[in-house]
């Protein structure tokens, strides 16, 4: 700094222009914007074509629009003193089209006059615009592209070698597109040193060499070339040919995507969400998707939506989420019109809107997205927001199957086998399940053993079924696990094994089966190895699992003190919450499980309810239930009309013939 300081004091246009720059960028000195502006200013004053075109440069690079349209008048100014890196600059400009209409002939003109200067980046800049152009001149490209990488420029050198790695201007050539990649690393370029590398580590146009690759794109990444980042982080991830490395992988991602790489802003996205190669942490992986969503990335825009909707990594937020999932979409993710169209059906954040529900599967299925299509099915077939249809919703099926849906081709098999009319059609449920079957769909697999063990349309064959159903738990399919294990446990298709039914009811069990949790806690209470207090535990998840047996053997082991230690209150919530879920003999147990606890009318009630439910025996163990549970029982016969005897605990003949009319009414 001190000695560009000096020469800049001593008049040289050079020194003040290198240093107006380290002024912007704050290299080796404070940040001051404002000071390098005055320099420049300066400069312009004296008339200086440096000036100007370095003036020009910040303005485009960091100025509002107005200080934009002044870097146009001093290209232009420049360009008149005969300026050639002027003229390269405002042909940049014409080729972008951002700060004036594009326009590839005023481009052209600028670097032919540049070049006629022999200005080293015009030459580079004359191959690029004829890549660029609507009609690429590709054969004019490459000589321009080897002019300047026979003058010098090591960038020029990478873009030959891209030209013949790609095939353009050129036969596809990989070995010399190494070659030149060699060049141009060996020069210092860092997209040369990336693409050297690149070939080296692939073994791409010549042998393999990993150590080497590896160097070189170190090398480049070293150098900021945030490609050459991702290339190391892919490879640690995959582990091609290098050691796998998870947390180095997702060290070179982040490195990428903090040097404002946005495709490494997805990778460091998606990382930080599943937890690879780093702890996972939701709002950092939201932070990242809205970084990528921000820049245009139609998969970001995506996740943002979906973490809106769920409420993940950031407060939950519904219209949010439809705000990107509409981004996403209009950006070709195709799989934003499913999510749209459900959520306008079904978020109860939202105003529910059939039509737009509608509108958004429909074109999620006209775009090709396998979900949209088998929810418009779904929609159809259940008559959800539109008129019932079922041909319809076999039609959109049919298009979801065609592209290998097996949850289409498993939706039209249970269409087909449980429809009303017409549409029930036993055989073509069989041909749909099959296929979806064969694609490895558990719940279809669990169908068709269902569909041999019936004989819905087929023979009953249950050694059939019992391989179906095999082939579902094979999968963790809880139901499939459940019925395999009641296969073995009954020898049904099969040779009878009482330790294979065990442990399939413990797999279902395990996996969450509320049948599966009955079973083995059944074979607990009952079978060889029985022990109680893990029939209890079994019972319990059963029972939590809202299985209204299971609730009732809970209530049973409470009241018996099997397993556990004797609890009638425990008793008498689960025997309740049985009924609640459809057990309808429990009452029997109730009305000796509320005498014990001295609720003497409930218990009363219960005897009567025990009786309408069948369990008719109890009107003769009456002598089983304390005095007051007796009494209560009368009071409760007298108002009913069917008792006028006296209020007294005696199992007396005008209590058992209010009981017999009792049962004669209500059919017990």
């Amino acid at each position: 700094m001190g000695l560009l300081s000096a020469a800049a004091q001593q008049g040289h246009e050079r020194a003040t222009t290198d240093i107006t720059f380290l002024y912007t960028k704050g290299i080796g000195t404070e940040k001051n914007a404002s000071r390098a502006v005055a320099m420049l200013d300066d400069l312009v004053r004296k008339g200086s074509a440096d000036g100007m075109r370095t003036l020009a440069r910040y303005y485009l690079r960091d100025g509002d629009k107005t200080q934009r349209k002044t870097a146009l008048d001093l290209l232009e100014k420049a360009v008149a003193l005969g300026d050639g890196n002027a003229m390269r600059t405002l042909a940049d400009v014409y080729v972008a089209g951002r700060e004036t209409k594009r326009d590839f002939a005023k481009a052209e003109s600028l670097l032919d006059q540049a070049i006629a200067q022999d200005t080293l980046a015009a030459y580079r800049s004359k191959a690029l615009l004829l890549l660029k152009m609507p009609d690429p001149r590709y054969d004019q490209a490459m000589y321009w592209m080897k002019e300047a990488a026979s003058r010098g420029s090591a960038r020029a050198m990478a873009d030959v070698g891209a030209m013949y790695e790609q095939g353009k201007g050129v036969p596809v050539d990989e070995s010399e597109a190494r070659i030149w990649y060699g060049k141009s690393a060996e020069l210092g370029d860092s997209s040369g040193a990336r693409h050297f590398g690149q070939s080296l580590y692939m073994g791409t146009g010549g042998p393999r060499d990993v150590e080497n690759g590896v160097k070189w794109l170190e090398k480049s990444a070293a150098a900021g070339e945030t490609d050459a980042m991702r290339v190391l982080a892919y490879g640690y991830e995959n582990g091609g040919g290098l050691a796998k490395d998870v947390v180095k992988a997702f060290e070179w991602f982040q490195k990428a995507a903090e040097a404002g790489d946005t495709n490494a802003f997805l990778e460091v996205a998606d990382r930080y969400y599943d937890g690879s190669g780093t702890t996972a942490d939701a709002q950092k992986s939201f932070v990242w998707y809205l970084k990528a969503a921000e820049n245009g990335s139609a998969k970001a825009q995506y996740c943002v939506g979906l973490l809106y909707e769920r409420g993940e990594g950031t407060a939950q937020d519904s219209r949010e989420a439809v705000h990107w999932f509409k981004a996403a979409a209009e950006n070709g993710y195709i799989d934003a019109f499913a999510e749209l169209g459900q959520m306008y059906a079904n978020d109860a954040n939202l105003p529910r809107d059939d039509g737009k529900s509608i509108d958004y599967l429909q074109k999620g299925a006209a775009a090709g997205n396998v979900t949209a299509m088998v929810l418009l099915g779904i929609k159809y077939e259940d008559g959800d927001g539109v008129a019932r249809d079922y041909a319809k919703a076999i039609e959109w099926y049919e298009a979801a199957a065609n592209k290998k849906s097996a949850d289409a081709m498993y939706r039209l098999g249970t269409l087909y086998r449980a429809a009303d009319g017409n549409q029930k059609d036993f055989g073509k449920a069989l041909e749909w399940l099959t296929k979806a079957g064969a694609h490895g769909y558990a719940k279809a697999q669990y169908a068709l053993g269902d569909i041999y063990e019936y004989g819905q349309g087929v023979p009953i064959d249950r050694s059939k079924a019992l391989s179906w159903f095999m082939m579902a738990a094979l999968k963790q399919y809880p139901a499939a696990m459940n019925a395999v294990g009641y296969y073995y446990q009954n020898g049904i298709g099969t040779k009878e094994d009482q330790t294979i039914a065990r442990n399939w009811f413990q797999k279902a069990a395990d996996a969450g089966s509320a049948a599966g949790a009955l079973n083995l806690a059944w074979y607990c209470e009952n079978g060889k190895d029985q022990d109680q207090a893990v029939a209890f535990q079994y019972y319990k998840k059963s029972a939590e699992l809202n299985s209204a047996s299971g609730r009732f053997a809970l209530g049973r082991f409470y009241d018996d003190g099997l397993g556990t230690a004797v609890n009638r209150q425990e008793a008498i919530k689960w025997y309740l919450r049985a009924m609640d879920t459809g057990y309808n003999r429990a009452a029997y147990r109730l009305a000796f499980a509320y005498d014990a606890t001295f609720s003497s009318d409930n218990a009363a009630e219960n005897i009567l309810l025990a009786m309408r439910q069948g369990d008719r025996q109890i009107a003769d163990e009456l002598k089983a239930f304390s005095p007051f549970t007796r009494t209560a029982l009368k009071r409760s016969l007298l108002r009913r009309g069917l008792y006028d005897g006296p209020l007294d605990d005696e199992i007396d003949q005008p209590l058992k013939s209010a009981l017999e009319n009792y049962a004669m009414t209500y059919g017990g």
